[in-house]
This record gives C-alpha cells, sequence and structure tokens, in this order.
C-alpha cells in the first residue's frame, strides 16, 4: 500500500502543481500557491502526497482554517491520482481522519468532483466509485469558510478549431466577437507587476460595482504573480489605442483553463471587450491542445447569461461534500458561536467573502 507523506517542502510543492496542471482530476483550488493564499487570513496549509519512487501518484491539498481556538481540516478538492492508483482513495480516507485528529482538528471536510456526466468524466469520479466513502464520512458540508468545487460550466472543445468553435455560437454571439475584434487593436498576456496590478484594479472596480467581494490586491498578489510566473496562469488584456479596456484572470489544473475573475470598462459606444476576452481564453485553450474550458460557476442572472452564449454546459457535482465531526463539543461550540454570536459571525463572513471568490 502506497503511504500518504505530509509535508509543505517546497521542492514537494513544485512537482505537486505540475502534478496537477495535467491531470483531470486536478483543480486550482488545491494548487500550492492558492493554498498558501489562506496564510493572510492566519489559515495554515499542507498537501498530502503518495509517492512510488519519489514521485507523486496522487494527493490532496488541504487548508487549515483556525478561528480563535478551533481548528478544521478542509480538503476544496479531492483526492486526486493518476488513473492506475485511484483504488487507493478508500485506503487514505481514514489515514487523513487520523492526521485531521492529530493536527488539532475538531472537524473535516472533504470536496469530491463527482458527476454522472460523459462530457467530464474524465475530470471527476462517478458517485458509484466512491461509495465507500459514507461508511467513513456523513454527506454535506456543515463548514462554509473555504471555498469548495461545486460544479464545471464547460466549454467543450475537442475536435474543435478556431472557425468550427466559433460556427457554434449563436449568430449574435459570433456578431458581438467580431464587431469586438475590430474595436480592440491589442491583446495581450500581462507579465510585469505594474500591468498585473492595473488588471487587478480593473477587476476590483467592476466587483465594487456589481456587488460581489474579490480579495484586495495586497492579500492576492503574492498569489497571482506567482502563478504567472509559473506559467500556470494567465491576465489576458484587451486594450484601444493603449488604454486597458479590460482582462481576465485564468488558471490552468486538470489539463485546461478555468477562468477566475474578470472586469472591463463600462463605455457608450460599448466596445464588447468581455466578448473578446472570453474568445482568446477559448482560443488559447484551442491552442493547448484542451478538451474544454471552464467559464466557471456562478455569478448574476447576467453574468451566467453572458457565460451561457459560449455554448457551455453547466455541469453541477454531485453531492460532492463529506464531513466528519472529530470533536463533538468543540465543533458544537464553533457552531453555536457562528450562529449567535453576532461580532465573531460578522468577522469570519468577511473572511468568507473574500476567499470564496
Amino acid at each position: 500500500m502506497k503511504e500518504l507523506i505530509f509535508t509543505k517542502d517546497s521542492a514537494w510543492l513544485k512537482k505537486w502543481d505540475e502534478f496537477l496542471v495535467n491531470n483531470p482530476k486536478g483543480s486550482h483550488l488545491i494548487l500550492s500557491d492558492w493554498l498558501k493564499s489562506y496564510k493572510s487570513y492566519g489559515f495554515d496549509f499542507e498537501l498530502g502526497l503518495v509517492l512510488e519512487n519519489d514521485k507523486i501518484v496522487g494527493g490532496y491539498g488541504a487548508v487549515i482554517p483556525k478561528f480563535m481556538f478551533f481548528k478544521f481540516y478542509i480538503i476544496p478538492h479531492g483526492l486526486v491520482y493518476d488513473s492506475d492508483y485511484e483504488h487507493l482513495f478508500e485506503t487514505h480516507v481514514p489515514e487523513i481522519k487520523n492526521r485531521a485528529k492529530q493536527k488539532g482538528c475538531c472537524y473535516m471536510q472533504i470536496s469530491v468532483p463527482l458527476s454522472s456526466n460523459k462530457m467530464i468524466h474524465a475530470n471527476t469520479y462517478r458517485p458509484q466509485d466512491v461509495s465507500f466513502l459514507e461508511p467513513i464520512l456523513k454527506k454535506g458540508k456543515l463548514f462554509n469558510y473555504v471555498y469548495s468545487g461545486y460544479g464545471l460550466n464547460w466549454v467543450e472543445l475537442q475536435g474543435f478549431n478556431e472557425e468550427e468553435l466559433l460556427n457554434t455560437l449563436k449568430s449574435n454571439t459570433r456578431r458581438d466577437i467580431r464587431a469586438g475584434l475590430r474595436k480592440h487593436d491589442a491583446f495581450r498576456l500581462l507579465t510585469t507587476e505594474s500591468d498585473i496590478k492595473r488588471a487587478y484594479q480593473l477587476c476590483q472596480q467592476n466587483a465594487d460595482e456589481h456587488g460581489y467581494a474579490l480579495r484586495s490586491w495586497t492579500d492576492f498578489k503574492t498569489t497571482v504573480l506567482d502563478l504567472i510566473e509559473k506559467g500556470i496562469a494567465h491576465f489576458i488584456g484587451v486594450f484601444k489605442d493603449e488604454d486597458q479596456k479590460g482582462a481576465v484572470f485564468i488558471v490552468q489544473s486538470g489539463g485546461f483553463y478555468t477562468y477566475i475573475f474578470g472586469g472591463t470598462k463600462r463605455e457608450h459606444p460599448n466596445l464588447l471587450s468581455g466578448y473578446v476576452l472570453q474568445w482568446e481564453a477559448l482560443k488559447m485553450s484551442i491552442n493547448k491542445n484542451f478538451n474544454g474550458y471552464n467559464i466557471s460557476m456562478g455569478g448574476s442572472r447576467g453574468v451566467l447569461n453572458f457565460k451561457s452564449k459560449f455554448s457551455t454546459t453547466a455541469i453541477p457535482y454531485e453531492n460532492p461534500h463529506y464531513h466528519s465531526v472529530l470533536n463533538g463539543f468543540y465543533f458544537k461550540l464553533f457552531l453555536f458561536l457562528d450562529k449567535y454570536l453576532e461580532p465573531y459571525k460578522a468577522k469570519i463572513s468577511k473572511v468568507l467573502s473574500k476567499l470564496s471568490r
């Protein structure tokens, strides 16, 4: 049996990211830089790795939130294995529970990508494949302060070139993409800190205008810059007369790009920058020979309507969350405080709103 090792060693973090980028069940939520981003809120993290001859063949990333004297062990996505090692999943779950207890956590939670949809069969487990989980863990989640994956908003790309993909879109969408391309004169990947910061500030401005939270540049700067430097993420900027009109941030994992956030300037006439930026992300995905693009779940009604124009299929995971209460007294006390002590509740709710983006 392959055993788990637990680590935050920088060399293993690098190898873990390389493992996740192309493993079809990988997710940006457990990339090392994403896990480390929680440190700005006082949270800890670690990797659990399955090794064979010093090569990673499976594992997970865990966030370890700390509130007052409470600790929790949260796996936002996974576990992730090479295909020949997925049978080890069942043997590792009890080890993870023991690890969470050793870390002094009162609760553990795991979110498994589960789907019967054949379109994303390589990226998910079938529910029947993880039937072993329920005797060990209970279904559902009781802790909401770490964002966990709950589905893919998928654009199927397999077998398409750019022109063929464009022709699958509705005529109004094709028109808006082509019009947007004519209205802009430059598209480029942003690489300098000043350009990336400017793009992020534009995204923050959009978040403020539309009433959703985005982590501050101070809190998230290191994560964004490190992911871009490693080539795992890209900030795509669109320009007219050297004035930046919009930007989107995408991250690679699982053998595809996921749209994380973006923003455009509101101008009249409408430059259709959002259409151009998503089209550029799709083109990059095709050029990388990816099977699909995850334009991401969630958003306002207007945002969801916009995303749907790119021939998306929203695929929610099927009851992906499992948990175990490891210390009943402490966890019940936490639930009491969470429910009844407003100052404390406001504090952790503020953290949640930022970490959910």
